[in-house]
């Protein structure tokens, strides 16, 4: 098969759980023998276009959230003319709300190719951003409708409740998922790397953008009554400037007297190690889909404690709360229960193991291309 994926931020680029997604499936559909390209925005640091096999062309195009909103600006005549007369079986645009979705949705009747969206949640239905997204979700059920399948991350979550009640039937169901073979017992210590004293670790793994809510996590880290615990914030200061919370978190780093550690370029190594040192991993996003870093701390057999976004009360292995004193009196409560925190981390390995798996998922995905395509058409390309 021919295929293209459109996402916002891709290699060599750190673009978060979005960017994830669509690398692993993209190298993994190679792997099995099919022809991909990514789409995606523009970096100056992208010196080579093709990476583990999967072709990557840019355009120098920005969005200020969406056309419906404020606007898209840059080379967007020359991105409507590639994806019109690109010569794909699919077409799979990777979350709404975003420059390369948004564009293709006023041109999906003259694309040939088959055509696909992964929803991602829909965060324009959320909060205050409903003022600037209500044209653009009204508009968007007819886009949906030419489509020819809608992917959801979750039968719960937002973004199909919308589609349901608008009459989108056109839907398959794929998770997300991980590599367990990464989180393995990992051979760097931890504890040892960063000089870390106490007694116990509390980690959240996301880039420092104020939906991420490290906010949360430093207020509840603040109201314990307790000096055995280092908080661990591992991301980078990748947002725009009125999106960024790493000031904040650099001021309360220092005030901490060593407690709070922030790791704005740890290796991937160095992350699943963070993992498997840590005694719970906190959660206190307000916006998200289907977030990978759950399942990470599922993979590592490391108990989560997560305000209610995306699907994370669907995932085991973890509790839910709905303020940052009730995540102050779980993290106490936790720490001081050994057994109950090795409960939670198998119930939720177990979860991992079995549904969250990347060659489980891109099995998924391959057969719903497979699916839309004609038999010469998908054979083409495959080994």
């Amino acid at each position: 098969m021919r295929i293209l994926h459109t996402v916002t931020s891709y290699h060599p680029d750190s673009g978060g759980g979005s960017q994830e997604v669509v690398r692993q499936l993209s190298e993994r559909l190679v792997q099995r023998g099919h022809d991909v390209t990514v789409v995606t925005t523009f970096s100056p640091q992208r010196r080579i276009f093709e990476h583990n096999g999967v072709r990557i062309r840019h355009f120098k195009i920005r969005g200020l959230l969406n056309h419906s909103a404020l606007g898209i600006w840059g080379d967007v005549e020359r991105y409507l003319e590639y994806i019109r007369n690109g010569q794909f079986d699919l077409v799979m645009n990777y979350a709404a709300q975003t420059w390369c979705t948004d564009l293709t949705c006023k041109i999906l009747p003259e694309i040939r190719a088959k055509k696909i969206l992964a929803a991602c949640g829909y965060s324009g239905l959320l909060g205050v951003r409903k003022l600037f997204y209500w044209p653009y979700f009204r508009r968007l059920p007819g886009y949906l409708r030419q489509y020819d399948t809608i992917v959801y991350h979750s039968a719960n979550y937002i973004d199909k409740i919308f589609g349901d009640a608008r009459g989108v039937t056109n839907y398959r169901v794929i998770p997300n998922g991980i590599d367990s073979r990464e989180f393995q017992q990992p051979d760097v210590n931890f504890r040892a790397l960063h000089d870390i004293q106490t007694k116990y670790i509390l980690l959240t793994v996301g880039n420092h953008f104020t939906n991420k809510g490290h906010d949360r996590i430093l207020a509840a880290f603040g109201d314990l009554k307790r000096n055995d615990v280092t908080l661990c914030i591992v991301g980078r200061d990748s947002a725009p400037r009125h999106r960024s919370c790493w000031k904040k978190c650099s001021i309360e780093g220092s005030r901490s007297k060593g407690r709070i550690l922030l790791l704005d370029h740890a290796s991937r190594s160095h992350v699943v190690a963070a993992y498997f040192a840590a005694d719970l991993f906190l959660s206190g996003s307000r916006i998200e889909a289907f977030p990978l870093v759950i399942i990470e701390a599922m993979a590592s057999g490391t108990p989560f404690i997560a305000f209610p976004a995306g699907n994370i009360d669907e995932m085991p292995g973890g509790i839910l709360v709905r303020t940052v004193s009730e995540m102050a009196v779980e993290i106490d409560r936790l720490l001081e229960d050994k057994e109950g925190r090795r409960k939670l981390g198998e119930i939720g390995l177990s979860a991992q193991r079995a549904r969250y798996e990347w060659e489980t998922v891109v099995d998924q995905y391959e057969q719903l291309y497979r699916e839309l395509l004609p038999y010469e058409q998908a054979a083409m390309g495959s080994g």
